[in-house]
């Protein structure tokens, strides 16, 4: 049952996957391309000042893909089901709404983290051939909250897409924005650090938020 289960939302999903795949190697491809030219303008040395002394982030231009991907990915895996109202039939398997729903989030939740660990080790990998391991580090760890923001961003987006009523989609909304928002703000290269434990913790409890607006789908809420 979990093999079909998986199996479906692969079939759905895997075009948008696999765009999405696309899209981080041509950004990633980008970021080596500008830092090329960059340090063909300013000399590699001039480059390594600018990060030390400016604070100079070598990742920025990744900053909102994770975010549109997690968003979208939502979006095409659960405003189908809910359009169609599939999802009713779904939930009706003897295999329990909760194990489905949760098997559905799973899936979500894996692809996107096998999309952001091969970015991120390509980025990491790409770096490393110009500047040293403190440096690299300094830039994942700038862009790790991003890619949080991406998973952050894909949960939230399941549970306001479960949601039944537009009235608790619009409330639901507005707190989802002011969390996803918050690993998303202007700081130093690595000042996040602290709070990625915290952003871990709000990921996992927002697992379970669609579990509950399933629930209300299937009672028929109106």
């Amino acid at each position: 049952m979990y093999r079909s289960l998986i199996f479906k939302e692969w079939v759905k999903t895997r075009r948008f996957i696999l765009l999405s795949g696309v899209a981080f190697a041509a950004l990633i491809a980008y970021i080596f391309l500008w830092l090329a030219q960059t340090i063909g303008a300013m000399g590699i040395v001039g480059l390594w000042e600018a990060i030390i002394g400016k604070d100079f982030t070598l990742v920025a231009p990744l900053k909102y893909l994770p975010l549109a991907v997690g968003v979208l990915l939502a979006a095409v895996q659960f405003v189908p089901e809910m359009q169609s109202k599939r999802l009713k039939l779904t939930l009706h398997l003897p295999l329990g709404e909760t194990r489905i729903i949760c098997a559905m989030l799973g899936y979500g939740v894996a692809a996107l983290l096998a999309l952001f660990a091969i970015a991120a080790l390509a980025l990491a990998a790409g770096l490393a051939v110009r500047f040293s391991r403190e440096i690299v580090l300094s830039n994942i760890l700038t862009a790790l909250p991003w890619l949080l923001g991406g998973l952050q961003a894909y949960l939230f987006g399941a549970w306001i897409c479960l949601e039944p009523t537009w009235r608790r989609r619009i409330f639901s909304a507005i707190p989802a924005a002011c969390v996803v928002a918050a690993l998303y703000g202007g700081a130093a290269p690595g000042a996040y650090a602290s709070y990625i434990p915290y952003a871990l913790i709000f990921i996992a409890a927002s697992f379970f938020f669609s579990l509950h607006s399933a629930a209300r789908f299937k009672d028929g809420v109106q």
